[in-house]
């Protein structure tokens, strides 16, 4: 068999005995499996080098004539490996022995093609089954783990830090920050980091609870509690059990709920509208707030809730304290941008980066990424970079300037940037068409190329007389 078939195998057969390997390779050949004629130490030496093989089928005649102990021995050093023992010599003792060492199944021989077949299947079956939810949890840890948050200033290295200490727990977290600095991401990745990583992730928006039906939605309610109640249901609280709960803008919530989720932290228990028993759920509660503490400390939330929930304070900066990051943070907008199929664009120039980071962000994050996408989308089809150009426009649109970005009454009056951005602005418009976009501005085909050329637009756009 050629080496890289066996390095494709999911199956190996490992036995003294060649005539059974060989009828179990023409039964199983739908596998594609690898026969092993060797000792125990080389059938290890092969395990140690394969991360394709799922089942291990052992003759228990066999290897060394010591099959339990090769048994024992591939259970330890690889635990999610499959192992089926075959024996000649089956008795009660002997098969109990190879399930309590760690065999997935005994089959005695002379054997049945037929059981053996289903055994298999079943097995491989079982075995892609986990492979597959690996990969998904191992998926799921990459969007949102702690390698998601992009950064390298010294403010989110000492979050990073707090965060990672929060995920070895389940301590309560409130995490304070503006909005758009990235709460619920940080708040995903500590759950998925943590012990309850397999379990919900319930995010809350506070802010966005209907006042009459907080406690119902958090907590649930029986049918008949209230008008519209026309069937059990269990609440986010419940829904989270053995998981998370991210409660966003924790500082919305009216007094009242405030001190029914008290009762929560507290207690562990939860009673739903309605009902006369409490029931017990296992969540951890994450909380976030784009208030300050001194705010929240100061009437915006119950002290026994704020004190309970702040055992750990992770604070978030904004983006304009962290203006050495902006670099990574476009790229890495820009790169996930590319891999949904959105408009391709390769990066910015330097004079576009000097713009960003003289300007505020008020928005932060989500706000650079409005942003981002905004410009990518509009960007004439034969440019893939952003400009300073395209930036002065946005910033104006915004009533600021490139130049004094953090003034939002300052407003840039030269004619050279004024008269770049609406050249740009009816290329976009135009989609790159030059009669259009000449029309569009009031001017002749012959002008607007002169115009292209003068502000340096001419190279982002296709600079034939030919084109319309």
């Amino acid at each position: 068999m050629a080496i890289s078939d066996r390095l494709e195998s999911r199956l190996l057969i490992a036995s003294d005995d060649q005539d059974l390997s060989a009828a179990l390779a023409r039964l199983l050949a739908q596998y594609r499996p690898e026969v092993a004629a060797g000792n125990a130490a080389w059938v290890l030496a092969r395990l140690a080098h394969s991360e394709a093989l799922r089942l291990v089928i052992l003759g228990d005649a066999g290897i060394d004539s010591g099959a339990l102990d090769l048994l024992q021995t591939i259970k330890e050093r690889h635990p999610d490996l499959a192992v089926l023992l075959m024996s000649a010599h089956p008795t009660v003792e002997h098969a109990t022995e190879s399930i309590r060492r760690g065999a997935e199944d005994f089959v005695p021989v002379p054997y049945s093609e037929d059981v053996v077949s289903k055994e298999v299947a079943r097995i491989l079956e079982s075995a892609e089954l986990r492979a597959r939810v690996e990969s998904l949890d191992h998926l799921v840890a990459t969007r949102y783990g702690f390698e998601r948050i992009v950064s390298r200033s010294p403010g989110m290295n000492a979050v990073l830090d707090r965060a990672t200490a929060a995920s070895r727990s389940d301590t309560p977290v409130l995490i304070v920050g503006e909005t758009g600095t990235g709460k619920e991401l940080v708040a995903r990745a500590i759950h998925v980091n943590g012990r309850r990583a397999k379990r919900p992730f319930v995010p809350i928006n506070c802010a966005a609870l209907p006042r009459d039906l907080i406690e119902s939605e958090l907590f649930g309610h029986r049918r008949g509690a209230f008008s519209g109640a026309g069937s059990d249901h269990p609440g986010l609280f419940a829904s989270a059990h053995g998981g998370s709960v991210f409660l966003d803008e924790i500082g919305e919530l009216p007094l009242e709920a405030q001190a029914k989720m008290l009762r929560v932290l507290q207690d562990g228990e939860v009673r739903a509208v309605g009902g006369l028993e409490s029931r017990r759920v296992d969540v951890r509660v994450v909380a976030a707030t784009n208030r300050s503490l001194a705010a929240m400390r100061e009437g915006q939330m119950r002290p026994d809730l704020f004190y309970r929930l702040s055992v750990l304070v992770i604070e978030i900066p904004p983006l304009r304290d962290r203006r050495d990051d902006l670099p990574l943070l476009i790229r890495h907008v820009l790169t996930g941008m590319r891999e949904r199929g959105a408009h391709r664009v390769d990066g910015i120039d330097a004079g576009a980066l000097e713009l960003l980071a003289d300007y505020p962000f008020p928005g932060n994050i989500r706000e650079l990424e409005n942003l981002l996408e905004g410009l990518s989308v509009s960007l004439p089809p034969a440019r893939t970079t952003i400009n300073a150009a395209d930036v002065r426009g946005w910033l104006r649109r915004r009533g600021g300037s490139g130049e004094h970005a953090g003034d939002a009454t300052h407003v840039s009056l030269k004619l050279v940037d004024l008269e770049a951005w609406a050249i740009a602005e009816a290329m976009r418009q135009a989609h790159g068409n030059k009669s259009t976009a000449a029309h569009i501005l009031g001017i002749s085909r012959d002008t607007l190329y002169r115009k292209l050329h003068e502000t340096g637009l001419a190279a982002e756009v296709p600079d034939s007389r030919t084109s319309h």
